[in-house]
């Protein structure tokens, strides 16, 4: 992947930048990206080399009528609605399992835990969901706290952890966000470590022992 980040921070941005000035970079940006990603190279000239989320996870498995998962875009299902000028079905790994998540985790609460109640348990809740506050100031705070806490504490180390294949949280967003902090100390206070899998990368044994290894590895020094 060196590459591929190597080519986002570097030509990638750079012709983005341009916009219609240079119509040379831009037609070799849509051709390293068409390379890249495998995609149809129509559906890449008319997206502009740029690829947004749910329609990347959409048109990667068309011509085998699935849908990629945006918490892993390796995972897929069948999509049941493939002619739908819009996504209508829901994310291939929400889908298979909230049905035996919400059954392992009823039968924890109430068999295993003892905790009797009526009322009905949620694995996902949308409602919930829809409430959800998603102010641009709100997901700034974060990345703000971040750089106060390791200026307040010289020995704070800190590894952000990314699955390659996770499009809910993508791993350049850590990367850019870290890249413009400033240097406090020792520069490797602050990583970014990304892993095979997705959004919940550490389900793959590998991909598990490779987190705890950086995990020790960073505890030794501090």
């Amino acid at each position: 992947m060196a590459s591929v980040i190597s080519y986002t921070m570097g030509d990638y941005a750079t012709t983005l930048l341009k916009g219609n000035s240079d119509p040379a970079a831009t037609q070799a940006m849509i051709q390293k990206v068409t390379q890249m990603t495998g995609l149809d190279p129509e559906f890449v000239k008319y997206s502009g080399g740029r690829l947004e989320t749910r329609a990347y996870l959409r048109e990667t498995w068309r011509e085998q009528g699935k849908l990629g998962s945006i918490y892993d875009s390796n995972v897929t299902s069948y999509d049941p609605f493939p002619y739908s000028p819009n996504q209508e079905a829901r994310d291939p790994i929400l889908a298979s399992i909230i049905a035996p998540t919400t059954t392992a985790m009823v039968n924890f609460i109430t068999q295993t835990v003892g905790w009797k109640i009526d009322a009905r348990y949620n694995a996902l809740s949308y409602q919930v969901n829809q409430a959800w506050n998603r102010d641009a100031d709100l997901r700034k705070g974060s990345a703000t706290q971040l750089r106060q806490a390791v200026a307040a504490d010289p020995k704070l180390r800190v590894i952000i952890a990314h699955g390659w294949n996770d499009l809910s949280c993508p791993f350049m967003g850590s990367i850019l966000t870290v890249n413009q902090m400033p240097i406090m100390g020792d520069p490797t206070r602050v990583q970014v470590h990304e892993y095979p899998g997705g959004h919940m990368f550490y389900t793959r044994l590998d991909s598990r022992l490779a987190l705890k290894k950086d995990a020790e590895k960073m505890y030794s020094i501090h």
